[in-house]
């Protein structure tokens, strides 16, 4: 786990060490352990390591082959590297080192650049081939691992986060009005490649980009082979084998990110999702359960998972995580940030995070972040990526139904009709998923929408991104999974994990997002994911027997949430202090920051609405402060 940085000029002088150095400077806080730069004529790689896989200076990075043909910065772990290296060893491979890079290294060797579909793992790197004159710029199946690019007059940089790239002084700094009018009004945020700066692009998931002098060519090497095509809901005997192979790849996916060096542990917010990974890793631990990988873990620290808990009624789980505690015994650190730790933390999680982000559960994230850094913890075990592959948003529950009412299954669309009419489904929702197919539901339909009366005049008019998702076909409420995962919802949870992590050197992992669990649960029959109104129903009976029937049994999504409109009531007139940014740039229309500021207390200003305005000027500031 590392920051990566380079630059690659295809015309005019080489790059400089100084350029790469101030670089890795910005992403410190990302590789504690270890710095790195090479030089390679047109090309200058450059790293900051954290060190999990085999902590000694033999994983030092850049990584080179020894015939000098290949360099390697890499950011991320390769979770199956020891059966990869296995695989490299019959071919003649020897390793000098216990790290994956240098099975990155070999695979490329062995296989070419197409080696990536070998690994499961989270990853962004850069591998120079002399020999063709080739930069590899890669990234993870899902983007759990970020890699951003600038390009200008025949330069382009690359590197970990937003941040780096502005050290560059050619780099354009100017705010993209389209992807901010898309974050204010619609809260979407990191769903295309474009970021919040128009001198800044992301490196798509699941893509390599291949660079040899000024041609640059972009491959996406991996998407589901298949969506679910099933919304009936009469359970078949096909079911229960498909429940047990469920079952069999999480506990899998969880041995293989239980392999560090290092201590790790474990998220823990008392859902399905975080009890699952918490209960599974235990049972691993204790030999109650078996994977079917060899693990290799340093086991003899406590296990450990850190909650977040807040006193405000409806929104604190502390009775499903103590269960969860009771029944796996790991050691639980437990974090209760107030207003006035919120308010003391977001300077520093809004320069971490280097762009606009959706509400203040990533304030209370830093705070979860923080405390595992304080038990020396350097691995964490996350949740993340389970609602979006098991339907655990309230409305996948119409999008199921639509799904049997457009199959003409009768008995399934009966089923559907008298949930409707008893309002157990929303009928109005059911009917237009039912219309509109695999299509997203119109943003104008979607109740989060913000005012358009405070948007300035450069968000006003401006033309918002699109995404460049792959298509494919499916029940209703498979490609709006699918489409949840590769654009809309999980890339910005992903960013937000990532950046907060990072920030005390922590690498986040999130078995969910093994892609062989993806590819299994994506192909789920829409019934083992909601059956009637009961969300992740194939997920809770997988886990039957590892998490605590209390938990399995949970209907209400409380998600990870703050008491998010009591620290604005308090924080917010403190962060509008000052001339506003935003409006000076014309994203917000004039005085309606302090407006809304004033209104909230009354009631007329939602809080999630509050809190996008307040990010964006936040940003802004934090953006212009770094200048």
């Amino acid at each position: 786990m590392c920051g990566i940085a380079g630059i690659v000029a295809a015309r005019g002088a080489p790059p400089e060490g100084a350029e790469v150095g101030a670089m890795l400077r910005t992403l410190a806080h990302r590789g504690p352990d270890d710095e790195g730069v090479a030089m390679l004529g047109d090309v200058a790689i450059g790293m900051r390591r954290l060190a999990i896989l085999d902590t000694s200076e033999r994983g030092h990075q850049p990584m080179r082959t020894p015939d000098g043909r290949l360099t390697l910065v890499h950011n991320g772990e390769i979770y199956n590297f020891l059966e990869v290296a296995q695989e490299l060893e019959a071919l003649g491979h020897r390793f000098a080192s216990g790290t994956d890079t240098e099975v990155i290294l070999a695979a490329y060797d062995a296989w070419g650049i197409d080696c990536v579909r070998r690994f499961n793992g989270i990853w962004a790197f850069a591998l120079w081939d002399e020999r063709e004159g080739l930069l590899h710029l890669s990234r993870d199946r899902f983007g759990v691992k970020p890699l951003f690019i600038a390009e200008r007059d025949g330069r382009l940089a690359f590197a970990s986060e937003v941040k780096a790239l502005l050290t560059l002084p050619w780099v354009d700094r100017t705010p993209d009005a389209g992807v901010v009018r898309d974050f204010l009004v619609d809260g979407l945020t990191d769903h295309t490649d474009r970021t919040f700066l128009a001198g800044i692009r992301r490196v798509p998931a699941a893509t390599t980009i291949t660079i040899r002098g000024g041609d640059r060519r972009s491959i996406r090497y991996w998407q589901p082979e298949r969506l679910a095509d099933d919304a009936s809901a009469m359970a078949t005997p096909e079911d229960a084998r498909q429940i047990a192979a469920l079952r069999a790849v999480l506990i899998d996916a969880v041995a293989l990110q239980l392999r560090s060096d290092v201590p790790l542990g474990s998220c823990l917010s008392g859902g399905i999702d975080s009890s699952g990974i918490v209960a599974v890793a235990a049972g691993l631990r204790s030999g109650s359960l078996t994977g079917g990988v060899t693990r290799h873990e340093r086991e003899a620290h406590a296990q450990l998972a850190f909650f977040a808990d807040f006193d405000e009624p409806g929104i604190s789980e502390r009775r499903y995580v103590d269960a969860v505690v009771a029944r796996t015994g790991v050691t639980l650190v437990t974090t209760t940030p107030q207003e006035p730790d919120a308010l003391a933390a977001i300077e520093a999680v809004v320069a971490a995070q280097d762009e606009p982000f959706g509400s203040t559960s990533i304030v209370a994230q830093h705070f979860v972040m923080r405390a595992a850094h304080e038990a020396g913890i350097k691995v964490l075990l996350d949740g993340q990526g389970a609602d979006e592959l098991l339907a655990g948003y309230p409305p996948y529950i119409a999008m199921r139904h639509a799904g049997a009412i457009r199959a003409r299954d009768a008995v399934s669309a009966r089923q559907s009709l008298r949930l409707m009419a008893r309002r157990e489904v929303k009928p109005v929702q059911t009917l237009g998923y039912a219309v509109l197919g695999d299509r997203p539901l119109p943003t104008r339909l979607r109740r989060h929408r913000l005012d358009l009366r405070l948007l300035g005049p450069a968000t006003r008019e401006a033309l918002p991104p699109t995404a460049d998702v792959p298509v494919l076909p499916g029940t209703v409420l498979a490609a709006n999974l699918w489409r949840q995962i590769a654009s809309e919802n999980l890339p910005s949870l992903l960013r937000y994990e990532d950046r907060n992590s990072m920030a005390f050197g922590i690498e986040a992992r999130v078995p969910y997002l093994d892609h062989r669990l993806v590819e299994l649960a994506l192909a789920l029959p829409d019934r083992l994911k909601v059956d009637g109104t009961l969300q992740k129903a194939g997920l809770r009976r997988a886990l039957q027997g590892i998490v605590p029937d209390e938990v399995l049994a949970r209907r209400d999504k409380i998600a990870f949430r703050t008491p998010q409109a009591r620290w604005l009531r308090t924080i917010a007139p403190v962060l509008v202090e000052g001339a506003s940014h935003a409006e000076s740039a014309g994203l917000l229309a004039s005085g309606r920051l302090t407006r809304s500021v004033a209104a909230f207390p009354a009631g007329r200003v939602a809080d999630d609405h509050l809190w996008r305005l307040l990010s964006v000027e936040l940003w802004l500031r934090s953006l212009r402060g770094s200048a």
